[in-house]
């Protein structure tokens, strides 16, 4: 694949009509953007078959992994960040590596089934790396707002959902989805062996339950997002329902959660500029009742997001965009 491209704006009017409906027909997704439809299943296309863009399957938190979510910010020696970060984003529990500034160097998040079992993950993986220096985990207690497409786009939030435990037939589908989140139904009854009905009821049963979120994983830079960061906001409990309601409707909340620890809220925006995120973290934070503090770090470089390994990393297509 090539490592240097960029996009246009047909290219942006298709990948947001595939952000808008994941798994919808060229027609339908030509209709949404208005580009003919053989030029947008041509520029889709080849963005898919390259990875530069996929479609995603994430499972909320609260469901994933019987629903333990840690947190886990890393700091180590100098000069080593890449290499330790590189280590945790090949293994199979970590969904999301970021390099970061502020708290720490590395951000990760992790699924684990019980809580117990993160003492043997930080005994096992974390203890044995002489490297590193610090580490800080926090637990995601409640999501608020989880999927990862931008806000901009539609405004909404997603909607709670209690734990529950998957059958063996929705296990099947998830992951038969995730290997291609646009796989056609009659592919899918195939897989999981069900007709092609009852197949299309259940996918349309846990979208509308919330149990996942089908997605277009896109690097934010690409997008015209050019400033991420993860903001820990401390917050009084008395006032953590309507900041966490009002956070989620911002359109640069990409994911809004509630931790353990001593921030209440771990929260990760996009925004167009350095100069946007200073508003963001000043102005408009500063008119919220009941925020004490908030700490922002930045984050330099994705190797993984959604437990994808990033087949071109962050920093190339930001420098592609220059």
């Amino acid at each position: 694949m090539s490592e240097s491209f960029s996009f246009d704006e047909i290219d942006t009017a298709c990948i947001k009509a595939l952000i808008s409906n994941p798994r919808g027909s060229w027609r339908e997704l030509s209709q949404i953007s208005d580009v003919p439809e053989k030029k947008l299943s041509r520029r889709l296309g080849k963005l898919l078959d390259d990875q530069v863009i996929r479609t995603a399957i994430e499972l909320n938190p609260v469901v994933a992994n019987k629903g333990y979510t840690v947190h886990v910010w890393i700091s180590v020696k100098f000069g080593k960040e890449k290499e330790v970060a590189q280590f945790f984003a090949n293994r199979p529990e970590v969904r999301i590596v970021f390099l970061t500034t502020g708290l720490a160097d590395i951000f990760l998040e992790i699924g684990l089934e019980k809580a117990a079992d993160l003492s043997v993950w930080m005994h096992d993986f974390v203890t044995q790396i002489p490297d590193i220096k610090t580490v800080e985990t926090q637990a995601v207690l409640k999501p608020f707002t989880w999927a990862s497409k931008p806000k901009a786009l539609d405004g909404t939030s997603d909607k709670n959902v209690n734990f529950r435990s998957l059958t063996e037939t929705e296990l099947k589908l998830i992951h038969a989805l995730s290997n291609d989140g646009r796989s056609s139904i009659k592919s899918l009854a195939e897989q999981i062996e069900l007709s092609e009905h009852k197949t299309q009821k259940l996918l349309n049963d846990l979208l509308e339950e919330g149990i996942f979120n089908i997605r277009v994983d896109v690097e934010p830079s690409l997008m015209g997002y050019k400033s991420e960061a993860i903001i820990l906001i401390k917050a009084r409990p008395d006032a953590a329902n309507q900041i966490a309601k009002t956070l989620s409707e911002l359109k640069n909340t990409r994911c809004l959660f509630g931790i353990s620890g001593d921030s209440q809220f771990f929260w990760h925006v996009l925004c167009n500029d350095l100069s946007d995120l200073w508003k963001l973290i000043t102005e408009d934070l500063g008119n919220f009742e009941g925020i004490q503090s908030c700490n922002t770090n930045m984050v330099t470089l994705a190797l993984k997001r959604a437990g994808f390994m990033r087949k071109v990393s962050s920093a190339q297509l930001f420098s592609n965009l220059n």
